[in-house]
């Protein structure tokens, strides 16, 4: 008698724990379609501008489960797109703490750094980006949109004062002539400062009762037939190029034979 009712009860046991897993199966299988029904109301609402109200099918989504990247993704997005960045890099660093690799989330983190004028950390994760995609078009895209975002900056009596020398010589060594700089822009990044301190030559050098660093930087090169009077000081980072300082100077008319020197030398006012 004992004997069956352990038996009978080891049986229901088995058959409840049995109904369970199907019962678990059963809901799995109905929020992951739950799920999918939600990322595609969410997205129909994102295309007719209605974001508020896709934010809450997200909501959804992760109240089942925190870590889903899609939901964690798309609702960074629309954050960012009613302009609520902070609220929107939260969502970003969630995938980040799961994946630190994840392409998207670097590159929307970026964005939403960028819109808060946080150029340092924005610029830091836009070249992660390229590096981890070094291929990746539309990462490229994002790169150059990103050294391009603003006009550069005039350097006079802003924190940059560039001096441009051109100086140009035939084959024999012989001047020809010296044109100085009447115009000079630099580009407002934080890379414009990585490069300043890369080519620092002098350390608070008072001109004027002002101190200021100073770098120096000297190019040769031969000019080619469509010389314009324009130089760039020119990097290259991650394996493309940018003219972070930009100088002009009076148009230099050259002979094939003869060779310019471009000295930059840029001062930086200590404050």
């Amino acid at each position: 008698m004992i004997k069956s009712l352990i038996v009978g009860i080891s049986c229901l046991i088995i058959f409840t724990s049995l109904t369970n897993v199907v019962a678990q199966e059963e809901i799995s299988n109905l929020l992951g379609k739950n799920v999918k029904e939600w990322h595609a109301i969410s997205a129909a609402l994102i295309s007719e501008g209605r974001h508020e109200e896709s934010i809450k099918y997200y909501d959804k989504i992760l109240e089942i489960n925190p870590k889903d990247q899609k939901a964690l993704l798309n609702k960074g997005s629309v954050l960012r797109d009613l302009e609520r960045y902070k609220e929107s890099i939260k969502y970003y660093d969630k995938i980040l703490e799961i994946n630190p690799n994840h392409i998207k989330a670097i590159s929307s983190k970026a964005i939403a750094l960028s819109f808060l004028k946080e150029w340092s950390e924005a610029e830091k994760l836009i070249f992660r980006a390229v590096e981890l995609e070094p291929e990746n078009k539309i990462i490229q895209g994002m790169m150059y949109q990103f050294i391009a975002r603003e006009n550069s900056i005039i350097a006079h009596d802003s924190v940059y004062d560039i001096k441009l020398r051109a100086t140009v010589r035939d084959s024999s060594g012989n001047l020809v002539s010296i044109s100085e700089s009447s115009n000079a822009r630099y580009l407002p990044y934080p890379i414009t400062d990585e490069i300043f301190e890369r080519h620092l030559i002098e350390e608070g050098v008072i001109i004027n009762g002002k101190t200021y660093d100073i770098a120096k930087r000297v190019d040769n090169f031969v000019p080619e037939d469509n010389a314009t009077g324009a130089f760039g000081f020119t990097i290259t980072k991650y394996g493309h190029e940018f003219d972070i300082f930009l100088g002009f100077v009076p148009m230099i008319l050259t002979e094939p034979d003869e060779k310019i020197t471009i000295e930059w030398r840029i001062q930086k006012e200590i404050i």
